[in-house]
């Protein structure tokens, strides 16, 4: 009786949701850790989490919006010193640790636990923090190319990429346009060159935040550690992008996680490929969902 319930609500839902397109998103504001969080939000549904990668603020995701909002309740927000919230001050605390703790907050604050998270790199390694330190926040993992170099086993978290001098160099200039040219020239190649003029607008607003983003302190995260994330997960992850070998790893060390790989795509993917994205972020999430219909118990007819 109550599995029945529960698949007629989700159908009703699904059913409501193509017959009525969403709504266009609004900007809101959310206190949690201490600090105020600009977010989107548009559509209705179970709750989706939306955390952007380097350089970027929640603007990121305007080709995902739409798209999953469909099905999804979708909340993309601004992580701490990204537009448009406070710069960073003297005191700036970037830590993953600390922006863990922020996306618990505006969790709880927002009332929708648990939900499904979906991850760029940067944000990847915040949703796999919030992970392993709430499990109960977190119905889902989608991580696109989580920037946790250290699941490799081959250098600390803290250790420097290769392109580390080449970016202290250019952050020592203090030109915001070069900065972000050299970081995407390494991580996307040729899709700075080819974006359109808002979104070089958002690249260049997060500078600031950025250099704090990629001198922050990460602690290592092995690959025993991500064999203690039990949620279903999903790994994107694009063919030309450097980052394809730690997604590749990370997948693999994640218990049942699944590895999808993006043809001709970069780092920056969701812009790039967004049919694609957006459509192995649906396929996986419906999966999901269905998961849940079956291991919904039955009623048990109550004892005489």
């Amino acid at each position: 009786m109550f599995r029945a319930q529960l698949e007629a609500i989700v159908l009703v839902g699904l059913l409501v949701s193509i017959a009525a397109p969403p709504a266009a998103a609004q900007e809101h504001k959310v206190a949690a850790n201490g600090l105020s969080f600009a977010y989107i939000e548009q559509g209705s549904g179970p709750p989706l989490v939306l955390v952007h990668g380097s350089v970027s603020d929640y603007r990121e995701w305007d080709l995902q919006m739409k798209s999953l909002a469909k099905h999804y309740r979708v909340i993309a927000y601004s992580r701490r010193y990204h537009w448009p919230n406070r710069p960073p001050g003297t005191d700036a605390d970037a830590s993953v640790e600390r922006q863990a703790e922020d996306l618990a907050g505006i969790i709880r604050a927002l009332g929708i636990a648990p939900a499904h998270i979906v991850a760029h790199s940067f944000g990847g390694n915040v949703a796999l923090e919030l992970t392993l330190r709430h499990p109960e926040l977190v119905r889902s993992l989608v991580l696109e190319e989580p920037g946790v170099r250290s699941v490799l086993g081959e250098l600390p978290e803290s250790a420097p990429p290769a392109n580390r001098a080449a970016m202290k160099e250019v952050f020592a200039t203090g030109d915001a346009e070069r900065i972000v040219r050299t970081y995407a020239a390494d991580v996307a190649p040729g899709e700075y060159e080819k974006a359109p003029r808002h979104v070089r607008e958002m690249l260049l607003a997060n500078v600031a935040a950025f250099q704090l983003d990629y001198t922050a302190r990460r602690s290592p995260f092995s690959c025993a550690e991500a064999q203690r994330i039990e949620v279903p997960a999903l790994v994107i992850s694009g063919d030309r992008s450097p980052l394809r070998r730690i997604a590749e790893k990370t997948a693999e060390c994640l218990t049942g996680a699944k590895l999808v790989r993006i043809a001709g795509a970069t780092h920056w993917m969701q812009r790039s490929h967004a049919r694609a994205f957006n459509e192995a972020v649906l396929s996986f999430l419906a999966g999901v969902h269905d998961d849940l219909l079956t291991d919904t118990p039955t009623a048990q007819p109550a004892p005489n």
